[in-house]
């Protein structure tokens, strides 16, 4: 094929390649291997600019576990490196992890690089779930639930593990062998009788793993009535003495459908009276007053006052609710 010779000096023209940044971070992956837990451990990358053009570092996030320091250097010319610190804490993590740290730049090709990070946390006493806080979806009362906590140890050759203290009044606990000796089932249970509202307590199980003789967690659960009361308490906050109070209560059934009405309210707090609103499928209770005089008998020593919201309906399963009201008197 006959090419003109315009054709061929264009092809003779080298190719113009754009001048561009170029991240190269190393290492990529940090494998610690087998840490004890609260276990901490440093390592140190290296960010270099393989490309042409000033390279900057716009951001470094790291997420839970890994701290990453200011760095004093964020702009590299080319060919220019700098060095970034990783500091590690296994704090209460428990078998193997998986931590990333981002390096975010304006290096067109790779504007993030991920950092991975891994490690086998070695626990005296593990947890499945590894959360302190067992927590409950929220339930009507009457219904319940359990949650089931799994606890393995090697430390022993047959873990045992104890309840000692737990709110019995609307929870249930109780042990029992997992699928081998040094493995123990907890399950946690509410109570068809629990009382309705926000619990939140404290509970503890023995164990006789030397390392960890005490298991401290917390119970979480809302258990509501056929109706729900919006918001669960009324904090007015900081308020002048004598301050004009506006604010209101929605009550409204938790399964929609639900007929009711609010027959009554007062508030226990003198100077603050309740007016009803009552209409298809809700009802709002306005709240209007104002906040007592700072020299008044129920105002605490620190401008305190506390009473308390008594709502009254037709429906038999909730004849009564009772909601916090609260708020300071500050002169």
């Amino acid at each position: 094929m006959h090419r003109s010779p315009v054709v061929l000096a264009l092809l003779l023209v080298p190719v113009l390649v754009a001048a561009e940044p170029r991240i190269v971070v190393e290492p990529e992956l940090i494998e610690f291997g087998s840490l004890k837990q609260h276990e901490t451990r440093d390592v140190q990358v290296t960010i270099t600019n393989s490309g042409d053009e000033t390279l900057e570092i716009r951001e470094v996030e790291s997420t839970c576990g890994c701290t990453v320091p200011d760095l004093e250097v964020t702009e590299l010319a080319p060919g220019q490196s700098t060095e970034m610190q990783i500091h590690f804490n296994s704090k209460t993590f428990q078998g193997k992890q998986t931590k990333y740290v981002h390096v975010f730049s304006n290096d067109p090709q790779r504007p993030a690089v991920d950092l991975i990070i891994t490690a086998n946390i070695e626990v005296p006493l593990f947890m499945s779930p590894a959360k302190s806080m067992v927590g409950f979806r929220t339930l009507q009362v009457g219904e319940t639930q359990t949650v089931t906590y799994t606890f393995r140890s090697e430390e022993v050759a047959e873990l045992e593990i104890t309840p000692r203290s737990w709110p019995e009044s609307w929870l249930d606990v109780e042990a029992r062998p997992g699928n081998s000796a040094q493995t123990v089932l907890v399950d946690f249970t509410i109570k068809a009788d629990a009382p309705p509202g926000r619990h939140r307590d404290p509970l503890t199980l023995t164990t006789n793993v030397p390392a960890v003789p005490v298991v401290n967690l917390q119970a979480d659960v809302k258990l509501v009535s056929d109706l729900v009361v919006n918001p669960e308490k009324v904090n007015l906050r900081m308020l002048r003495p004598e301050q004009p109070i506006k604010t209101r209560v929605r009550v409204a059934p938790y399964r929609p459908g639900t007929e009711f009405e609010v027959t009554g309210a007062e508030v226990d707090i003198p100077g603050i009276r309740c007016r009803i609103e009552n209409s298809k499928g809700e009802c709002m209770i306005w709240l209007d007053g104002q906040s007592l005089a700072a020299d008044h008998e129920l105002v605490g020593d620190n401008g305190a006052v506390k009473g308390s919201l008594t709502i009254t309906t037709n429906l038999a399963s909730t004849p009564v609710m009772a909601i916090p009201v609260m708020y300071m008197v500050r002169p």
